[in-house]
């Protein structure tokens, strides 16, 4: 069960590093891990984890080394027991060195080739912080990874929504582009791709008011065309992708639903699509105990029994809060009906109350959890949604480039 996953804030100061590199160290515990900083310009995985590195990227790219021997692992002194013995890091280089940074094209490349060839169970690129090439070349093709944000920043969470969008409109652009396989099946092809990607810029264009999100444009394909192969694509392409986030810093249902969820909800399906499956992983709890781990570099897992109250362990009980919470694997949607013209795809307001209600129930079952049971709750959903879901479905099991990225889309969906 070989999984990619890339975890990616819209914006800095939510925590995603702190997140990234404890929930790579939790799923170190049920297979071989590694965690991959690729914000390259801060080393912050470097910093974060007080450990003696060797080699890092700027071995990989300046001296050729395999990815694989840039493989970190923990110190014994941080890990005398062996407990995290399968989780390895690849770190940033030490100072900023912008071919590295701000890599072109063939690194690019290059660096894809090799976290693919990587020899891990799980592999958790710690992304930078926004949006730019150097991030969106390295997201899923159907999904978001793990978007993290937080009730204390307001301005993350909805930026969050705009990687959505960005995964949204490359897959789009890709599927209707010159390139695509796709137009070889339909009749008229060079007047479909002139109207379907027309619509494309007009619903991307944030300046232009026309047209507001991906549910209006899907409605005004179908008014168009009717019940046609491109509108039943493109109502596809919204309804399998998926969306997954963590809560860094909770402090409680309502903060969280009212400052966090609920904008990025309303962001979510007010610009960008209501269509879209949108899952809660969980939360980290508010804790004085993960900060002072950071002020140390020690990853707050790796701090010593005297550094915190020992956690209950739920390993026995991990299937049954599946069970009880598998309400927020999938928010439940309204049954499915062909929308008319003018008519919302689906009703936003159906997130809004499922993930309430789904904040709610897992808050009540998980209130005594310290940040220790967080991590782990977290992990163990993500390791269910991976074992019942298809694999593109929750990162990928490769990152895949543009000219692979089509093969990807046909050969999973070809064409509804």
């Amino acid at each position: 069960m070989k999984r990619i996953i890339p975890v990616s804030s819209g914006k800095g100061g939510v925590g995603k590093t702190t997140f990234a590199t404890n929930f790579a160290l939790s799923l170190a515990r049920h297979g071989k891990t590694v965690l991959v900083d690729l914000d390259t310009g801060t080393s912050a995985i470097r910093h974060a984890i007080d450990t003696p590195v060797t080699r890092d990227l700027y071995h990989f790219f300046r001296k050729g080394e395999p990815l694989a021997n840039c493989v970190t692992q923990i110190d014994s002194k941080l890990d005398p027991d062996g407990t995290y013995k399968n989780f390895g890091f690849i770190a940033g280089p030490l100072h900023l060195i912008d071919e590295i940074t701000n890599f072109g094209p063939q690194h690019k490349s290059h660096l894809i080739d090799a976290i693919n060839s990587l020899d891990a169970n799980f592999i958790i690129l710690d992304m930078r912080a926004g949006l730019d090439s150097t991030v969106i070349d390295f997201l899923p093709v159907s999904n978001s990874g793990i978007l993290v944000f937080t009730p204390h920043l307001p301005s993350a969470t909805l930026a969050a929504s705009d990687i959505v969008k960005a995964i949204l409109f490359r897959k789009l652009r890709l599927i209707f582009g010159k390139n695509s396989p796709f137009y070889d099946t339909v009749d008229g092809r060079l007047d479909f791709f002139r109207l379907t990607n027309e619509l494309i810029d007009r619903v991307e264009d944030v300046y232009d008011g026309s047209m507001r999100n991906l549910d209006e444009f899907a409605e005004d394909l179908k008014a168009s065309l009717g019940d046609h192969q491109i509108t039943r694509t493109v109502q596809s392409t919204l309804d399998t992708f998926r969306v997954h986030f963590v809560l860094n810093l909770f402090h409680g249902v309502d903060e969280s639903y009212q400052t966090a969820i609920r904008p990025f909800i309303e962001n979510l399906t007010g610009n960008v699509s209501s269509r879209c499956g949108i899952t809660n992983l969980g939360w980290v709890t508010k804790s004085d105990a993960i900060h002072k781990a950071n002020c140390r570099s020690v990853p707050a897992l790796l701090a010593t029994e005297s550094d915190r109250k020992k956690a209950k362990d739920r390993v026995a009980q991990e299937l049954e809060d599946l069970r009880i919470t598998a309400i927020g694997l999938e928010p439940p949607k309204k049954k499915s009906h062909t929308p008319k013209h003018g008519e919302r795809a689906s009703d936003p307001g159906d997130h809004l109350t499922a993930q309430l209600d789904t904040l709610s129930a897992m808050f009540e079952q998980r209130r005594a959890d310290d940040y220790r049971a967080n991590f782990e709750y977290i992990t163990q959903r993500a390791l269910f949604t991976m074992k019942t879901r298809r694999s593109n479905e929750f990162g990928d099991t490769r990152i895949h480039r543009p000219h692979e990225m089509l093969d990807v889309i046909f050969a999973k969906s070809a064409h509804p």
